[in-house]
């Protein structure tokens, strides 16, 4: 899947501004100072919103991690742990004020318990949840499963069916309507019907922040386009609507008349056309890379639906038997969306780790979307803007989910160490100011930068 808009990404530089006093022969020296140490310290490129060009990273297929995978190091094979190195990387981070007295850490091999970890409990994963939707989701279906849009018609009725595709397009939905508008043939006059009934029970979680509507996500609907809106122009309230108002200028398009407003109906009569979307492991791997939420919300009810309750109760239990079935222990996992953007969902660390290395088995081929779509640190996706300064030698060597709700931050995935072995590393804060909120993202960059410049192994 391609973005359909420009992700909007957070500032770089903290929200809001102070007075201005304008003292001339001052402030012009102070800027002559500031902007030669600017240079110097390699903070322009920084300050204008980029980093220095990185070399794309080769392909980085963690369930074969190889010496060739990486930059670094590459003349030895992946060893084995280093515990007291290990330790030491955990103790550095403890101590890393930024990173505040709430601090979730657990560093694992691909296989086995965490060699090390800080902190006991659960903690709010915002975006993180998003790993878990993507297992779950790819498990019930399988990667290369795609979801269709239809169209049928009863009698002057056409019906738009939404069955689920959170990649279906403008120009997907102005195909289908020319090859609906074909398959009517000489009928130019219709009234148009959209059946999204695929989705049960509310389309917006009561555990939300109001704030978060239209701006984060959208209503939750089997038939949507364009992913439903985008942080860039907002997300609707009714995507299903949307859709149907959208594919009706497309038949007038294409030649055939709609009379009066689309209405919700159920799908009846013969099918005219049918669109088959992007397999689920694009559409994993998109939601991932970009953080979506209204994709992951989708996806959510998807593996409610394979488990017969497409609600967001019956899919976050889904979800969670999904993962008791791959063998994860799910004791404090408290699940109650797809997407993270409920302030109350609680996921054990140890839970995290285990999932990603379900998700990295290499007898678990299905699930491997999970960590191919993984942001890479200073490259791709949501991570394309970090790994900065202290952290710039974690560039191009670490995959991981980002997370962040105000106050709380998290970063999780897989950073392979300076001799090419990859670990899993499952990193959580909370509890911190919101204004503090970079500083702990810088933190964070760095915690994981430590392991992937270690020598971690021997």
């Amino acid at each position: 899947m391609e973005p359909q808009s420009e992700p909007k990404w957070p500032s770089e530089e903290p929200e809001g501004r102070g007075k201005l006093v304008v003292v001339v022969p001052l402030v012009l020296a102070l800027l002559v100072g500031a902007a030669a140490a600017a240079y110097a310290l390699g903070w322009v490129r920084y300050a204008g919103g980029n980093v220095a060009p990185t070399p794309p990273p080769a392909p980085l297929n963690i369930a074969t991690v190889s010496p060739a995978a990486v930059a670094g190091e590459q003349t030895r094979a992946p060893g084995r742990p280093d515990q007291a190195a290990l330790e030491q990387v955990m103790r550095e981070m403890v101590r890393d004020k930024r990173l505040g007295k709430h601090l979730k850490a657990a560093i694992a091999p691909l296989e086995g318990a965490p060699l090390v970890t800080h902190g006991t409990g659960a903690a709010t994963p915002a975006s993180v949840t998003k790993v878990l939707t993507s297992v779950a989701v790819l498990e019930a279906y399988g990667p290369e499963r795609r979801f269709e849009t239809s169209t049928t018609l009863q009698g002057r009725t056409v019906t738009l069916v939404g069955g689920g595709d959170a990649s279906l397009s403008s120009g997907d939905l102005d195909t289908l309507a020319a090859t609906t508008a074909r398959e009517l043939g000489s009928t130019k006059t219709v009234s148009l019907a959209y059946d999204d009934s695929l989705f049960e029970g509310p389309t917006v979680s009561p555990t939300w922040r109001r704030i978060y509507l239209g701006e984060e996500v959208g209503g939750i609907t089997a038939l949507l386009v364009d992913h439903g809106g985008s942080q860039a122009r907002g997300y609707s309230q009714d995507p299903s609507l949307q859709a149907a108002t959208q594919f009706k200028k497309a038949l007038a398009k294409h030649g055939v008349k709609v009379v009066g407003k689309p209405i919700r109906g159920t799908k009846a009569g013969a099918q005219l056309a049918v669109h088959r979307g992007d397999t689920l492991r694009e559409i994993v791997e998109y939601t991932l890379e970009y953080s979506d939420n209204q994709l992951a919300e989708v996806l959510a009810r998807h593996v409610g639906l394979a488990a017969g309750n497409p609600t967001f109760d019956g899919s976050t239990a889904a979800i969670t038997d999904t993962l008791k079935e791959l063998g994860i222990d799910t004791t404090g996992l408290v699940l109650l969306d797809g997407s993270g953007l409920s302030r109350q969902n609680r996921i054990p660390p140890a839970l995290l780790v285990s999932t990603l290395q379900t998700a990295a088995s290499p007898d678990r081929p299905e699930l491997a979307p999970t960590t191919t779509g993984l942001p890479v640190a200073g490259w791709i996706g949501s991570l394309s803007r970090r790994f900065v300064f202290d952290a710039e030698p974690g560039r191009g060597r670490v995959r991981a989910k980002t997370g962040t709700l105000s106050g709380v931050s998290g970063l999780s995935g897989i950073a392979i160490d300076s001799r090419g072995t990859p670990f899993v590393v499952v990193l959580m804060a909370d509890g911190f100011k919101p204004e503090e909120t970079l500083d702990v993202r810088d933190a964070l960059d760095d915690a994981m930068t430590a392991v992937a410049t270690c020598r971690c192994s021997a």
